[in-house]
């Protein structure tokens, strides 16, 4: 593979051609500085075998900050606070980029404690904020954070800088019809800004080698694509810069592409890819769902690359590309593009995660003492938990009643454009099996069963809640649980289903697509309020196109009858005619009653996963890592 092979861009020779894309962490504090937990990540990424890594994005100014928690490169310690990471990254051989942005429209007042500005007044769809419109002055002084964020970068020690021009963010929003509506110089002539951005680089940059980073498509109407990037990449040979990094969507517009979501069609991409490729002799890096070794091979052969960027595939994995190098791809812990524990953790500032790498973080940490330790209950929880405990040096022995590892995860990829989900659980399945020395599957337990250990942690999941009302148990029913093992057949034409949480409306997007006439209800009016963001919103898009599913919101069911199904909405009692199946979704509860006997008989136990709180798969496999940290 020509990606393990060493290349040249500007004055660096890379040691292979994989490197990291700039991924926002909320490590941070709203000072700005480098905390103990930035250190440890990025040392975790920089032994993983990747070339260099492009740091989380800093802003140029304040003006510019997209998170209260983001690095900064303005202030006046942000040369000795910045050397930190980069001391580490060539502690580990691995070069270090720093890039440079400004996010215009998309800067978050939160972090800026000021009104975001931009070239116009144009709203940024995903934050519902309207600019104020920039002055000259004010442009001028963004510049000028330019020309220092560019010595602060040489001074700390890096290798290169990266300038963001794309992905709808200030540079771009200058550059685009959409986004700029001035009637100044700035309007006349929408290259000013970059001109005035790349005269500093180019007069600045000394021995730093320059990438700038483009949306190859914004896929957007009126948006950014291959023909609207060509005076992006026509000014960036012109001005001496050394590569091209690629990415997709913006952040303000369409946030799927810009995060690269696992739902969105891989032909598009591709073919953007091509587009570029043609329009640019400099070397091209390419960033967007890369962590997919036959997608590697078809950028191989088709030579649409130079370079690899991987962003989340890496917090999934940091040792990907070394174990790609070393051909141990059947051991790569696979990314699913899912965002459950990046970028929802980042938005919330709890910090970047992942649903199946719960140590991206955390420094290794071996056992105290090795201890016998019984895991029950094979799901994300319990599988976190029983491979962080082997990894420590425990002597585990893991069960589950079914034949198979996996846990209600089984179902998460079994959701209409959540396929690569598949993925993630049969990464989280093999390092369960390559670890744990023992696994007893098909093995229904009592306490009294169990045999002699040191310390039991259950992690038995949870069960369907069935609601209480009047005739339920008189109809034809399955529970969420039996509709995604397929244990029960779907009968008949018109289906309800009860409860419109994730998995409920998962379930009614399969229904609709199989053409059943299909009512979902929710008691309240928060429609998967479980869900991602990003998934939430695609997968309501979706739905509004079908017109063989209502979704009720704000529905309380009253009672069954042989004439139909009574319910309150808006405080009238109304009815629908007869279902032929009904699916209850309306939450789970804990499966802990073999808990419940360890702690009658005074066991050493913890209780985890959805058999503590039913949760979501980031928060079972932290738990997991917790319990077995726990431990000692």
């Amino acid at each position: 593979m020509k990606f393990s092979e060493s290349f040249r861009i500007g004055s660096l020779e890379l040691k292979n051609r994989f490197i990291m894309a700039p991924v926002k962490s909320a490590y941070g504090n709203p000072k700005g500085e480098v905390t103990p937990r930035h250190l440890t990540y990025y040392d975790n990424l920089s032994k993983g075998g990747v070339a260099m890594i492009i740091l989380e994005p800093v802003a140029v100014s304040q003006s510019g900050k997209e998170h209260p928690k983001q690095l900064a490169v303005h202030l006046p310690d942000s040369q000795q606070q910045l050397q930190k990471i980069v001391d580490v990254l060539h502690k580990n051989n691995t070069y270090a980029c720093l890039n440079l942005n400004h996010a215009g429209r998309a800067a978050n007042p939160k972090a800026t404690g000021m009104p975001p500005e931009a070239p116009s007044a144009i709203t940024c769809p995903a934050t519902g904020q309207t600019p104020e419109i920039l002055q000259k002055q004010e442009i001028e002084g963004i510049v000028e954070g330019y020309r220092q964020a560019i010595k602060v970068a040489a001074a700390a020690g890096f290798d290169a800088i990266e300038i963001q021009a794309g992905h709808g963010y200030l540079i771009q929003q200058f550059l685009s019809k959409r986004t700029n509506l001035r009637e100044d110089e700035y309007g006349q002539d929408k290259t000013l800004f970059i001109k005035e951005v790349f005269d500093v680089v180019r007069a600045g940059r000394e021995n730093l080698t320059v990438l700038v980073r483009i949306s190859g498509h914004e896929f957007v109407e009126n948006g950014f694509g291959p023909a609207e990037n060509k005076i992006i990449l026509d000014m960036a040979k012109e001005y001496g810069f050394d590569a091209i990094h690629c990415g997709f969507g913006n952040a303000c517009d369409t946030p799927p592409w810009y995060y690269s979501h696992m739902a969105l069609p891989e032909q598009k991409q591709q073919e953007v890819v091509g587009a570029i490729r043609k329009q640019t002799g400099l070397p091209l890096i390419v960033a967007g769902r890369m962590g997919d070794i036959d997608k590697l091979a078809t950028y191989e052969r088709k030579n649409l690359t130079d370079c690899i960027a991987l962003g989340r595939p890496l917090i999934a994995d940091p040792n990907f590309v070394n174990k790609l190098l070393q051909h141990q791809t059947d051991d790569i812990t696979l990314c699913g593009y899912c965002l459950q524990g990046c970028l929802a953790n980042v938005k919330n500032g709890s910090g970047i995660g992942c649903i199946v790498n719960p140590n991206i973080d955390k420094q290794p940490v071996p056992a105290s003492v090795a201890k016998s330790v019984a895991v029950i209950g094979a799901g994300p929880a319990g599988m976190a938990a029983a491979t962080q405990l082997s990894v420590m040096g425990h002597k585990v022995t893991l069960y589950e009643k079914k034949a198979a590892l996996g846990g209600q995860f089984e179902m998460a990829y079994q959701a209409p454009h959540k396929g690569s989900m598949l993925r993630p659980l049969s990464s989280l399945i093999k390092q369960t099996e390559k670890n744990v020395a023992e696994i007893k599957l098909g093995t229904t337990i009592s306490a009294a069963s169990l045999g002699h250990f040191d310390h039991f942690i259950v992690a038995t999941g949870s069960r369907q809640r069935i609601p209480e009302i009047k005739g339920l148990d008189e109809q034809y029913s399955m529970t969420s649980l039996e509709f995604f093992e397929n244990t029960k057949p779907v009968k008949g034409k018109r289906i309800l289903i009860i409860g419109a949480g994730m998995i409920g409306i998962e379930a009614a997007e399969i229904l609709a697509d199989q053409n059943y006439d299909v009512v979902i209800t929710k008691r309240t009016d928060t429609i998967a309020n479980d869900m991602e963001m990003i998934t939430k919103k695609l997968m309501l898009k979706r739905l509004e196109q079908k017109e063989n599913l209502l979704i009720s919101p704000n529905t309380t069911l009253i009672e069954f009858t042989t004439d139909g199904v009574k319910y309150q909405n808006a405080g009238e009692t109304k009815e629908w005619q007869p279902f032929d199946t009904v699916i209850i979704a309306a939450g789970m509860e804990p499966e802990n009653d073999l808990y419940q006997q360890l702690q009658t008989e005074q066991k050493s136990a913890q209780l985890i996963g959805d058999a503590n709180h039913p949760e979501d798969i980031f928060a079972a496999t932290q738990q997991g890592y917790q319990a077995a940290i726990a431990l000692g």
